[in-house]
């Protein structure tokens, strides 16, 4: 992002903000309620369009491009109510799957992967709404890597996730990295995740900081 900027309903979101986030690295945007974060991030999934600025997600611009950057990202937003709550997760996932193209053989595939790595057994077979807010939570980011991207978008990932939860998503952020994901990462509160993150932002009234890591010891998450 350069020299972004978001006016919605009179009010200015954001404003003339900078951010760079280097393939295959993990950053964090911490803010208050209403600082602007989902909004930084529906600008970056094309949902919204920034009122002035750039913005590129893996090379494309989210204004001309916004096809490109689709095809490029995984994104999960805080809203667990776009889930089906009669299905399971199998079944959400498959559905949300073949809207994206896949092949029946490659969503039960990716499907089983995720639902283990995120250690989601358990209740993968029962109904979603079934499910506690921290399963339902990670179900969403399941579905966000079910195409693969190359970009992943969290929005908010860790509410109501116990400690087993955490750790889950924690492990499954790390590898992805390693592996040349992109991901970007917003919450209120990013306290728990900064051990694995290579970079840290603070949004405040809607102008994006760099704030330090700290001297938390780094976590190991093989």
């Amino acid at each position: 992002m350069r020299g972004v900027g978001k006016t919605l309903r009179g009010r200015r979101i954001i404003s003339d903000v900078d951010l760079t986030v280097p393939r295959g690295s993990i950053a964090v945007l911490e803010g208050d309620n209403g600082a602007g974060k989902t909004t930084l991030i529906r600008i970056l999934a094309t949902v919204v369009s920034p009122d002035e600025g750039t913005a590129l997600v893996n090379g494309h611009s989210v204004i001309t491009e916004g096809m490109e950057v689709r095809r490029s990202i995984g994104v999960s937003f805080a809203n667990e109510r776009s889930l089906y709550w009669r299905l399971n997760a199998f079944q959400n996932l498959e559905l949300f799957g073949k809207i994206s193209g896949l092949s029946k053989r490659v969503i039960a595939r990716r499907s089983n992967a995720l639902v283990e790595e995120l250690q989601l057994g358990a209740v993968a077979n029962g109904q979603v709404m079934r499910m506690s807010t921290g399963q339902r939570q990670r179900l969403m980011v399941a579905r966000a890597l079910l195409n693969d991207p190359t970009v992943l978008l969290l929005d908010e990932p860790f509410r109501g996730l116990d400690e087993q939860g955490l750790d889950a998503l924690c492990r499954l952020v790390v590898r992805r990295a390693a592996s040349g994901m992109t991901l970007f990462i917003v919450a209120p509160l990013i306290a728990a995740v900064t051990p694995i993150a290579d970079a840290s932002y603070r949004i405040d009234e809607g102008t994006v900081r760099r704030v330090p890591l700290g001297q938390t010891e780094p976590m190991e998450y093989p």
